[in-house]
């Protein structure tokens, strides 16, 4: 047997994703180990061993890809846990990391502080340089002063540098020879050129990304090496990759050189997998929410007509990376968020998480306050006997003893009233962050059907859905580990651009088609590191693109390798128009700026046969358990309601709600006014009314 192992790293849970030979597909989970968390891998594989009836070594021979996706990266800049950075940059520009562009990134919030730069003013340094906007040297870089520098940082006992200097995208030449500088005066420290990690306009999202990445280097290297050398000593022969911010695979030696592209690594992939899922349910078209709850976060991203948005806006603790990404956004709304009541007598959930450990107060491990899983066991959403696939066994009697102190008691409530006040708290936080990525971006999410993953979203997804206006939820058969399945069915991909400003009233086509091919060379010779065949690589160009006088500009994808000629300069000017009209309903008869152009390299897996483990015949009555008590304000407050078992559904089956879907890894509430469908690939679909 041959198989093929995607793992998604959580802060509370690891999520494993097994596809044997046959393309049968099977999920597990393991507690995440905080600080270590190849521990939390190696457990989870344990867990599949013995699934099998084999070692852990048997299983790990017979495996011919390992894909991980993880979050060391964005914690280690949430936790500030990254290494000891220092900045070169152009002299009398130290304070751009302080003065960002201009303001906080919300006005409005009076209550949150002017954020600390990234790298502390006492870690930047200057040094007499300057190049102009056309890449033209007005002050030759100062070498003397570089190594006078380089000095005073190694006082600092900084362990990596960032060296983002004005107008580098322009001309590299200084950026390059201070690299050479370094490699000669400090051979052994790390650091980031800013015209390769984000060659970009815009001086601080530059700067801010180039901090980033070199404060990662130190960090992801240590990381993905241990992970690497502790899968090989357990018995890994096949490939290991990893998944970035673009929901693609790559490999750990490009993720150590580019470690900035680590940020988001696991809710990349989510989008994919919804799209694997609808695709596989014959969906003629395919515009969904993909919403991901898993124990400490929630994230929500885009599927327009099949097409996963893309953006280079990200933001983690306010601090922009601003590298490719798929567009999702997180917020502290998972099963372990902590509610509590504050002193005027509100209630809050989240974003503190008890995470892993010391968990929930029902996991039994230490945890004491009142989270959202606690509320959904003692409302009796959750059996206490089989939670995470029956791995743990949750205690009620804690969970209730915790709302009790944390909630019920502050508020004057029933422990039921409270629990139910918990949930619909969290999921009011849960529309809200919907709402900012669709109705205020111009989307209409009555227009959409929403997919239901994580191991909580089933939970919860109904009256989102409901508040929202949105009348499908789709709840896939792998919705427990949504992101881990994405990362089995992504392609490896990876992103090379350059900047070269460009205006359709004085287009360059020589330096336009150069600049295209040399990224197309960049792009090639990834794919052959990483030995993609020819008939299984794709090369796609992009370009940002505005109106003159436009601050921001739109990503626009290119038709063409090459702009030949005034023909296809016109076509590439008006399908511009188009994206404008699409995003702000209006198109101007100003020349079109291009600023920085890309390259998408693209490797496509061979994704086989997929087969979920769903039952093909059997009744409606012979997946029946024993009905649960259920506080549902719907239902008027404690009922007892109809159980099913969920790998014991076969397609075509319908059940009406109020009820619930206990599957292995997830549970699904049916409200009432709601039914459920299983689709011929083993998915819910759930039709509200």
């Amino acid at each position: 047997m041959t198989i093929e192992i995607a793992v998604d790293v959580g802060g509370t849970f690891t999520d494993l994703v097994l596809r044997e030979t046959s393309g049968r597909v099977r999920a597990f989970k393991a507690p995440t180990t905080p600080g270590r968390i190849v521990d939390g891998i190696l457990n989870g594989l344990d867990l599949v061993a013995r699934a099998y009836g084999l070692e852990r070594r048997r299983l790990l021979s017979a495996c011919s890809k390992f894909a991980c996706g993880t979050t060391a990266a964005t914690n280690a800049i949430l936790e500030g846990t990254y290494a000891r950075t220092g900045l070169i940059c152009t002299e009398g520009f130290r304070d751009t990391l302080l003065i960002r562009e201009g303001g906080k990134q919300d006005t409005y919030a009076i209550a949150v502080d002017y954020p600390q730069p990234y790298i502390p003013r006492h870690l930047t340094f200057g040094v007499r340089e300057r190049v102009n906007a056309e890449g033209g040297i007005e002050l030759p870089l100062d070498e003397g002063h570089v190594a006078e520098v380089i000095n005073r940082l190694k006082a600092q006992e900084v362990e990596s540098i960032a060296v983002a200097l004005l107008w580098s995208i322009a001309n590299p030449d200084h950026e390059l020879r201070i690299g050479a500088l370094l490699d000669e005066h400090w051979p052994e420290i790390p650091y980031s050129l800013s015209h390769r990690t984000s060659p970009t306009l815009r001086e601080y999202r530059r700067t801010s990304a180039t901090a980033i990445d070199a404060s990662l280097k130190p960090l992801v290297k240590r990381a993905v090496s241990e992970l690497e050398e502790n899968l090989r000593a357990a018995g890994l022969t096949g490939v290991l990759t990893l998944v970035t911010s673009s929901g693609g695979q790559t490999s750990g030696e490009e993720v150590m050189a580019r470690p900035i592209n680590l940020c988001l690594s696991g809710p990349s992939a989510a989008p994919e997998a919804a799209r694997s899922s609808l695709r596989a349910e014959a969906a003629e078209t395919c515009n969904a929410i993909v919403v991901d709850m898993g124990g400490t976060s929630f994230d929500i991203s885009i599927i327009n007509d099949w097409e996963i948005p893309m953006h280079r806006e990200g933001v983690i603790a306010g601090h922009a990376f601003g590298v490719p990404s798929v567009e999702v956004k997180t917020i502290g709304a998972g099963g372990g968020s902590i509610a509590r009541v504050d002193a005027g007598g509100f209630i809050h959930v989240g974003p503190e998480s008890a995470r892993s450990i010391p968990g929930p107060a029902c996991y039994g491990r230490g945890g004491t306050r009142a989270t959202v899983t606690d509320a959904n066991l003692v409302r009796g959403f959750l059996d206490a006997s089989s939670f995470a696939g029956g791995t743990m066994a949750l205690a009620p009697e804690r969970a209730v003893a915790a709302i009790e102190a944390d909630v019920a008691q502050p508020l004057d409530l029933s422990v039921d009233e409270a629990a139910s006040l918990i949930g619909l708290t969290v999921e009011q936080n849960m529309v809200a962050a919907i709402e900012d990525i669709t109705i205020r971006q111009g989307v209409d999410p009555r227009e959409y059907v929403m997919v239901a993953g994580g191991a909580a979203a089933g939970l919860h997804a109904v009256p989102i859905a409901r508040e929202l206006g949105i009348r499908r939820v789709v709840v896939p058969p792998v919705a427990g580990v949504l992101s881990a399945f994405g990362i089995l069915v992504s392609d490896i991909r990876s992103t090379f651009s350059r900047s070269l400003p460009a205006t359709t009233d004085r287009f360059d086509y020589a330096a336009v088609n150069d600049t295209l091919a040399a990224l197309d060379a960049e792009a090639r010779a990834y794919l052959d590191r990483m030995n993609v065949s020819e008939q299984a690589r794709e090369v796609r160009f992009s370009v940002e693109a505005r109106y003159r006088g436009q601050v921001w500009q739109l990503t626009l994808n290119l038709a063409n390798a090459r702009i030949k000629d005034d023909a296809a300069l016109a076509a590439l000017i008006e399908d511009f128009h188009r994206l404008h009209e699409r995003h702000y309903f209006v198109r101007s008869t100003d020349p079109v700026e291009f600023t920085e152009w890309s390259a998408i390299a693209v490797g496509r897996l061979p994704t086989g046969r997929l087969e979920h483990e769903t039952a093909r015949d059997g009744s409606l009555e012979a997946a029946r358990k024993a009905p649960r008590s259920v506080y549902m304000r719907e239902v008027g407050g404690r009922a007892k309601v109809p159980v099913f078992d969920g790998t014991r559904l076969a397609p075509g089956m319908r059940i009406e709600g109020p009820a619930l879907i206990d599957q292995p890894l997830t549970t699904v509430v049916l409200y009432p006014s709601t039914a459920a469908s299983v689709t011929a690939n083993g998915s819910l679909w759930i039709d509200l009314s």
